[in-house]
């Protein structure tokens, strides 16, 4: 009798267990259930300018750690960034030297979470130079059902306006706590 009732209930396990993997396969080919998906591509279609708000703390890197750059940087959600930096850059005779520089400019924001930044910098003597840089939000939260970048990252178009040469630029902006 134990035996024959281990047998009903082994059959009884298989049969929820068939019928349960079957509701998810046809679920998940279901259009309705499609864009739940963690990975669906339609859930990172939702960026704008204000996903990019607030304080970020940037870190840059030159050439092979040539030089290293960082600083922080103001977005207002509207397009337009400020702020301030710090470049730990080559120096003569095997020395390291610091540049202070202050950036200004304006940002564009794809559904995708890429994008471009137009950006004036201003070395501590007065001499400015402009560059651009194309971005990806590579992290973000969801908060009142608007995505907020938590990280971004950047290449600078332009070879670095700080070091001779053709040194590539790229950075990494991380949102600081309100």
């Amino acid at each position: 009798m134990a035996r024959a009732l281990r047998r009903v209930l082994y059959a009884v396990a298989l049969t929820l267990a068939l019928v349960a993997s079957s509701d998810l396969i046809c679920a998940g080919s279901h259009p309705a259930f499609a864009s739940q998906g963690r990975n669906d591509p339609s859930e990172h279609r939702g960026y704008s300018l204000a996903s990019i708000s607030g304080n970020y703390a940037v870190v840059g890197t030159y050439s092979a750690n040539l030089a290293s750059v960082f600083g922080v940087l103001t977005f207002d959600g509207l397009g337009t960034l400020k702020g301030s930096a710090t470049v730990n850059q080559p120096g003569p005779n095997g020395s390291r030297t610091i540049a202070k520089v202050t950036v200004a400019g304006t940002y564009s924001v794809e559904r995708d979470g890429t994008g471009t930044m137009s950006v004036t910098v201003m070395l501590s003597n007065g001499t400015t130079s402009d560059v651009t840089e194309d971005f990806v939000i590579t992290k973000a939260e969801s908060r009142g059902g608007m995505l907020i970048a938590t990280s971004i990252f950047d290449a600078q178009q332009q070879p670095s306006v700080l070091i001779s040469g053709d040194v590539f630029v790229t950075h990494t902006y991380t949102r600081r706590p309100d």
